[in-house]
C-alpha cells in the first residue's frame, strides 16, 4: 500500500514540473512574438520618418537651390539683391534677373552680362556657368556642376521661405503647371541646343558635325510656320523636329533617288531624349564637339 502511495506522489510531481515547463514554454513564444511584432513596428515607424525631403519642393525652388548652391549664397541675400528693372533708364545701375523657359533657369546679374543657366530634372539639377579659359576671358556657359535633388533639400530645407520670396519676385510661379511639386522634370540635363544638335546628328550622322577650323558655317535654330523648331546649315539637310517630353519626332526627306529635293517625300522618325544623349553626347569627344557647335550656333 505505501509502495502505490509513492509511486501515485512521483506521478503527480512529474505531470507537476512537465505543467510548468509547458506554461513556460509558452511564456517565451508569447514574449518571443511580442517583441517580433514590435520590431516590425519600429521598423515601419523609422521607414515612414525617412521618406526623402525631394517631394516637398517644386522646380522653381529647385532652380533657386542650384543657383545659390554655385554662388554659395543664402536665399535671403538673394531676396534682398535689387531686381533689374528693364523700364529704368539708367542701365548702368542694373540688378538681378532671373527667367525661366521650360525647366530651364536662366540667373544673372546685369549689365555684366554673365549668367547661369539652371536645368531641373527629374533626380537632379544642373548648373551650366561660364568659366575662365586660359586666361583669355570667359566662356560661354563652358563648365557645369550636378546636384542631387536630396542634396539640395537637405540643405535649404530651413530657407524655404526666403526662396519662395525670391520666386514671387520674379513671377517664377505665374505657370501653374511649375508649381506643382510632382510636375515631370525633363528627362535630361540637356539644353534646347544641345538637344537640335543631338537630332541633327540622330539624323544624318555624327561625323556630319564638322568643327575643323576651314568650316566658317554656323548651325542655327529656328522656328517654321507650322510651329516645329528647323536645326541645320540651311540646306536640303535641315531637320524638322518636336519634342514632347522625353519624346522626340522629326522629319527628313527621302534622299533614297535622284528626286528634286522639294519633291522628295518626307519621313517621319520617333526617337528619345535620353537615346540621343546615350548615342550622341557621352564620350568626352563627343561633347566636346557638340559643345563647340552649340557655342557658335545662331537661333533666329
Amino acid at each position: 500500500m505505501k509502495k502505490s502511495i509513492v509511486l501515485a506522489s512521483a506521478v503527480l510531481v512529474t505531470m507537476s514540473l512537465a505543467a510548468c515547463g509547458n506554461q513556460s514554454s509558452s511564456s517565451e513564444n508569447t514574449s518571443s512574438s511580442s517583441v517580433k511584432v514590435t520590431k516590425k513596428a519600429a521598423s515601419k515607424s523609422s521607414s515612414s520618418s525617412s521618406k526623402p525631403q525631394t517631394d516637398t519642393f517644386n522646380n522653381n525652388e529647385y532652380g533657386i537651390m542650384g543657383y545659390l548652391m554655385l554662388v554659395q549664397r543664402s536665399a535671403t541675400e538673394l531676396a534682398n539683391t535689387q531686381k533689374n528693372d528693364e523700364n529704368n533708364s539708367n542701365s548702368d545701375e542694373g540688378g538681378m534677373e532671373i527667367k525661366k523657359k521650360g525647366n530651364v533657369y536662366t540667373l544673372g546679374m546685369l549689365p555684366i552680362g554673365h549668367s547661369v543657366n539652371v536645368i531641373v530634372n527629374n533626380d537632379n539639377v544642373t548648373v551650366k556657368y561660364d568659366e575662365n579659359t586660359d586666361g583669355s576671358g570667359m566662356g560661354n556657359k563652358n563648365a557645369s556642376k550636378t546636384y542631387s535633388k536630396q542634396e539640395l533639400a537637405s540643405k535649404y530645407a530651413d530657407q524655404k521661405d526666403e526662396i519662395d520670396t525670391v520666386i514671387k519676385k520674379y513671377n517664377l510661379d505665374n505657370d501653374t503647371n511649375t508649381n506643382n511639386s510632382n510636375q515631370q522634370a525633363a528627362p535630361t540635363d540637356l539644353d534646347e541646343k544641345t538637344e537640335a544638335v543631338l537630332i541633327y546628328a540622330k539624323a544624318n550622322g555624327f561625323d556630319t558635325l564638322d568643327v575643323s577650323d576651314n568650316n566658317t558655317a554656323s548651325m542655327e535654330l529656328s522656328t517654321t510656320d507650322n510651329g516645329r523648331r528647323t536645326v541645320g546649315y540651311g540646306s536640303d539637310g535641315d531637320i524638322q523636329y518636336q519634342i514632347d517630353g522625353n519624346n522626340v519626332t522629326y522629319w527628313t526627306l527621302d534622299h533614297s533617288d535622284d528626286t528634286p529635293a522639294y519633291k522628295q517625300k518626307i519621313i517621319e522618325h520617333t526617337t528619345t531624349l535620353s537615346e540621343l544623349k546615350q548615342e550622341f553626347y557621352t564620350a568626352d569627344n563627343q561633347r566636346q564637339t557638340v559643345d563647340i557647335i552649340t557655342d557658335n550656333m545662331e537661333e533666329n
